[in-house]
């Protein structure tokens, strides 16, 4: 690995031991931080804090690699990277985790730079030291994303959701590229985000502040609305958008074949099914057996957030259930107020385009 003292741009830029981490709109520049393959494959998320909260980002000025959006050093078109695109708290975590498999397969779960680059859009940010703007910030992402995988392997990339605003753009830069949409319904969604406590309502409420963005009709909601709105109003808020933004997109992109939708608990309650069904639409050249060894271990009983936790369907439905009961008439209310508002919604939904089993 590269010392920081003798580290150039461009040699940060080819070494996968430094990863492309953060966009800095402030100071109008690149974060580094050097990382190890097995760290990438350990966390659930790329995070400082999951990775090593004190290690130190190396910045390189933006001016340094916008070369890359004109040149990129790697083909993309060649070995382009698949997405696994969510609507949050979907099973998304515990399928990239499967779906990491050593000399075919390398996950990139949920990169802060493609977060920036999706609030760039929302920002419609211009540089002020360069002639990019928020439309060349994704190609440049995923060029600097790229380096990670080797020739032999595929990129595996699970994006957060509030990326979801600019997917167009990223399969427009990956060319031919496969992605998969999965998404849960209502009832699944509430219940995960009151499963987790004080911390998921503070997740989703932050959830919503970026993707009302992607809103015309939300924008200029007042800080004071939200306030107001109850745990349970913002959620079922937030799982309705993101299933009407999915909805677009799946219609957009399924029709040539690169994107297919997934029913989150189609993989809960039949993963044999979906790993085989996901490699080979995914094209990710995972062999069977190591499909069917994969299934047959222990990930399952695994948190794929929390690998030092188990997890069991069973106790996860039975907490739902005291959730459920817990609620009471708020839930039923709750999900009355949705379909009220928004007579179009369906608690259950079907995106349409669902990935063959």
């Amino acid at each position: 690995m590269l010392t920081e003292k003798g580290a150039l741009a461009r040699d940060l830029v080819l070494d996968p031991g430094f990863l492309a981490y953060r966009f800095d709109f402030n100071s109008e520049s690149i974060g580094f931080l050097p990382i190890e393959r097995d760290e990438i494959r350990r966390v659930s998320a790329l995070q400082r804090e999951l990775i090593e909260p004190g290690r130190h980002l190396i910045e390189v000025p933006l001016a340094e690699v916008t070369d890359l959006v004109r040149a990129p050093p790697w083909n993309m078109a060649r070995n382009p990277p698949r997405f696994i695109f969510h609507t949050a708290f979907c099973a998304s975590t515990f399928l990239s985790r499967c779906l990491d498999v050593e000399g075919a397969t390398l996950p990139l779960r949920e990169p802060q730079i493609l977060l920036d680059a999706a609030n760039a859009k929302r920002l419609a940010w211009k540089s002020g030291s360069t002639d990019l703007d928020y439309r060349h910030l994704p190609l440049l992402a995923l060029t600097l994303l790229q380096k990670h995988s080797t020739a032999t392997e595929r990129l595996v990339i699970k994006p957060i959701n509030s990326v979801n605003n600019i997917i167009p753009e990223l399969l427009q830069a990956t060319g031919s590229t496969k992605s998969l949409m999965l998404y849960t319904d209502v009832r699944n969604f509430v219940l995960s985000t009151l499963r987790k406590g004080e911390g998921g309502k503070q997740t989703v409420r932050s959830m919503f502040d970026l993707i009302r963005c992607d809103f015309p009709q939300l924008v200029n909601l007042q800080l004071t609305h939200t306030i107001h709105m109850t745990d349970l109003r913002v959620a079922m808020t937030l799982w309705r958008l993101q299933v009407e933004q999915a909805t677009k997109l799946i219609q957009q992109f399924h029709r040539d074949g690169s994107m297919a939708s997934l029913y989150g608990e189609k993989l809960v309650d039949d993963a044999p099914a979906v790993l085989h069904a996901t490699n080979n639409f995914l094209g990710l050249g995972i062999p069977s057996k190591k499909i069917d060894s994969i299934v047959g271990g222990d990930a399952r009983s695994r948190d794929a957030k929390h690998l030092d936790q188990s997890f069991s369907k069973q106790k996860r439905d039975e907490r739902y259930a005291r959730l459920e009961e817990f609620l009471g008439d708020d839930l039923t209310d709750g999900l009355a107020w949705l379909v009220r508002n928004n007579p179009g919604t369906r608690l259950h939904p079907d995106l349409g385009g669902a990935l063959p089993l």
